[in-house]
């Protein structure tokens, strides 16, 4: 390199052995230790020391009275303001010098940083990229990438654009526009490749399977055959050969299926129907609907799922208090684990009570090699789009293996049609699936284990980066669960909200379910249930939230969310 490529003025002092690289001036009094570097285009003010082997970028502005002792590192873009101040040993002595590398701890200066005038970074530090440190401060910790750092020691307050403007609470820059989300080292920058991410990403599920859906759609388009067409019952044959059931009744949607084995079974007025607390409303609901009560229970706080000894408890309960005559439970599989029915299904047959299996958020569980849809009297799911199974509006099941109870359904689905189409020999519904609704789930169905096996793999990885430090979801014993939802505890609802707005803020979506346990509902005030009844059902309303997951969310994506949880 020819001297003609940089500026050295005559009263500066450059050693032997610097490099300095295109365009840079380095101006009076300076001296600039041999071996260091210093990139293009910079300018080194009045009276400024650079330490033999220390590296300074291109495109840096170090004012005057600066001294970049060893350890010190530069990134591009770093200006320095005048009279700050590196430190290089953290206790230093005169009467014991302490020179060399071995003393020298590391403090690198991230690219676009901004360091004001007579402010103090402490050797050993990282100033993360595009921070800002204010005039006057004493930074004695590492600095986010992006942060506002002021006083004496610094304390962040905010963040700032790489063009220097302060951000606002939503990280949009008022000034150039540019928006930003919390990142592992603070915040980066959005870009318009930034994956945006999805709580359940039906659009990647749909190009995955595009042709196949594209196909089922317009073949029922083409035949013209829109209810009870061949698609749905091709549909109820493959879910019993899936779940192992004799009998499946398609439905209109998870609650209609919920509600037909009930009336087919003559429940009403009078009558106890048990269900846990902590669940969506259409579980007692159904109940409800009939006439019957809904009896709530408490349930496990590691698997969410009705406990069995509450449930016992209440069905004791009633008995003593002889207002209701207990009639049925129904035992959810809440966020993919099948509910207890080891322990269930014994207390049912003991009481003499019809069992139902909600598998509305459980279809793909197991306990063992028996699968969920499989337990009880009779099971229903739904395919609510956000299920894990879904189809593209709503739509439902009921499994059974009960011939008469399985023919019963079949009427009551058709508004109690008799032997022919305009025979009614009872009340019923109009509950069939739309054959659309069927063409698009058998194409989900086809793929469903594998992608079963790639949430359960999304959820192993959540678990290795968040166990110790959050409370992950417990799996049983022989248990296995769909994982439809990713469900973490907080310690509280305060630490809850902090976390979600958190990850809100990082571009993360969460939903919580569910806020408010079924017992507290004000549809359920007359029942008389008091906060207290039902405590752990009451606490997880409180603390639980759930993360993004799907068959189709990446090692990025989960890897990004909990480094965000982490950093939190």
């Amino acid at each position: 390199m020819s001297k003609e490529d940089f500026f050295v003025h005559p009263s500066a002092c450059v050693d032997d052995g610097a490099k300095i690289g295109n365009g840079t001036k380095v101006w009076h009094f300076c001296h600039i230790g041999g071996g260091c570097q210093i990139g293009e285009n910079c300018s080194i003010g009045q009276n400024v020391f650079v330490a033999p082997g220390v590296k300074i970028g291109s495109f840096c502005k170090i004012q005057n009275n600066v001294s970049v002792y060893e350890g010190v590192e530069l990134g591009d873009y770093v200006f320095c303001g005048p009279s700050m101040v590196f430190t290089n040993v953290q206790r230093p002595r005169c009467k014991y010098p302490q020179r060399g590398a071995a003393f020298y701890a590391h403090t690198p200066i991230g690219e676009g940083a901004s360091i004001g005038a007579n402010a103090t970074i402490v050797c050993g530090h990282r100033i993360g990229k595009n921070a800002f440190i204010a005039a006057g401060s004493v930074v004695t910790k590492d600095v986010p990438d992006h942060a506002v750092m002021m006083g004496s020691p610094a304390r962040q307050h905010g963040w700032a654009c790489e063009c220097g403007e302060k951000l606002g609470e939503d990280f949009v820059c008022p000034k150039c526009g540019k928006t930003y989300v919390q990142a592992e080292n603070g915040l980066q920058e959005e870009t318009e490749s930034m994956e945006k991410i999805a709580f359940n990403d039906l659009g990647a599920q749909y190009r995955h399977l595009k042709n196949e859906i594209d196909k089922g759609i317009a073949d029922v388009i083409d035949g013209c055959h829109f209810i009870s067409g061949p698609q749905t019952e091709e549909l109820e044959k493959e879910l019993c050969s899936y779940t192992g059931r004799k009998y499946c009744v398609s439905t209109s949607n998870g609650t209609d299926a919920l509600l037909m084995p009930l009336m087919a079974k003559g429940i009403g007025e009078g009558d106890a129907v048990f269900v846990p607390a902590f669940t969506f409303f259409a579980t007692a609901e159904v109940a409800s609907f009939l006439g019957a009560t809904p009896v709530f229970c408490d349930v496990d706080e590691d698997t969410f799922n009705m406990d069995p000894e509450s449930l016992e408890k209440q069905i004791k309960r009633v008995l003593e208090e002889g207002r209701l005559k207990p009639k049925a439970v129904i035992a959810v599989d809440l966020f993919g684990q099948p509910a207890d029915f080891t322990r269930i299904e014994p207390l049912c047959k003991k009481y003499g009570l019809f069992l139902m299996e909600d598998a509305a958020q459980g279809f793909g569980g197991a306990i063992g090699s028996q699968k969920a849809c499989s337990f009880g009297d009779v099971s229903a799911t739904s395919f609510f789009p956000a299920k894990a199974l879904g189809c593209y509006g709503d739509g439902g099941a009921v499994f059974t293996d009960d011939e008469e109870l399985y023919r019963l359904l079949i009427s009551i689905r058709v508004h109690g049609k008799g032997s022919f189409k305009y025979e009614n020999v009872r009340i019923g519904l109009n509950a069939r699936l739309d054959t659309l609704q069927a063409a698009i789930l058998l194409p989900k169905l086809h793929e469903f284990d594998k992608e079963t096996r790639h949430r359960n793999w999304a959820a192993s990885r959540y678990a290795e980066l968040l166990k110790g430090k959050f409370r992950v979801p417990v799996l049983k014993d022989g248990f296995f669960s769909s994982y439809g939802y990713y469900t973490l505890k907080a310690e509280s609802e305060e630490q809850r909200s902090k976390l979600m707005d958190a990850l809100k803020a990082a571009g993360v979506p969460t939903m919580i379910y569910y806020p408010l346990p079924l017992h507290l509902q004000k549809v359920y005030a007359p029942l008389g249930y008091r906060e207290g009844d039902l405590p752990v059902s009451e606490k997880l309303s409180k603390t639980v939230f759930s993360l993004p997951m799907h068959g189709y969310i990446t090692e990025e994506v989960i890897d990004y969310i909990c480094t965000t949880l982490q950093n939190i």
